[in-house]
C-alpha cells in the first residue's frame, strides 16, 4: 500500500527513477482497484462507471511511474509510446519494466 501511496504522491513526476519493486508493487494494487471496480460495476448494473472514473483518475500517475520505471534501466520515458504498436508493443514493454536497473554505485560512477 506505501508504493501505491507513494505512486500518488509524485503522480506528475516525471522525472528520477523508480524501481522494479515500487512499480510493480504499484501495478498489484492498481489490478485490485481496478477489480473492485469492475465489481461493483456488475453489482450495481451500472455499465463501467465505477471503472471508467478510476481508469481516468490513475492515467497520469500510471504513466508518470511507467516513465520514471523505463529511466531506471536506462531508456527515455518517450518508449512508453512503443506501446502503441498492435501486440509487439505491449510485449516489449512489458518485458523492459520487468528489467532490473542498474546497481546504485553504477548509475553514480560517471
Amino acid at each position: 500500500m506505501r508504493f501505491y501511496i507513494l505512486a500518488w504522491q509524485k503522480y506528475a513526476d516525471f522525472a528520477g527513477r523508480t524501481s522494479r519493486e515500487e512499480f510493480w508493487m504499484f501495478m498489484l494494487f492498481h489490478l485490485l482497484l481496478t477489480l473492485l471496480c469492475i465489481g461493483l460495476d456488475i453489482a450495481w448494473q451500472n455499465g463501467s462507471l465505477f471503472d471508467l472514473l478510476y481508469s481516468v483518475a490513475t492515467l497520469l500517475p500510471l504513466l508518470a511511474i511507467t516513465v520514471r520505471r523505463l529511466h531506471d534501466i536506462e531508456r527515455s520515458g518517450w518508449w512508453c509510446l512503443v506501446f502503441l504498436l498492435p501486440i509487439f508493443g505491449p510485449l516489449l514493454l512489458l518485458y523492459w519494466l520487468t528489467l532490473k536497473g542498474p546497481v546504485a554505485t553504477e548509475r553514480s560512477a560517471g
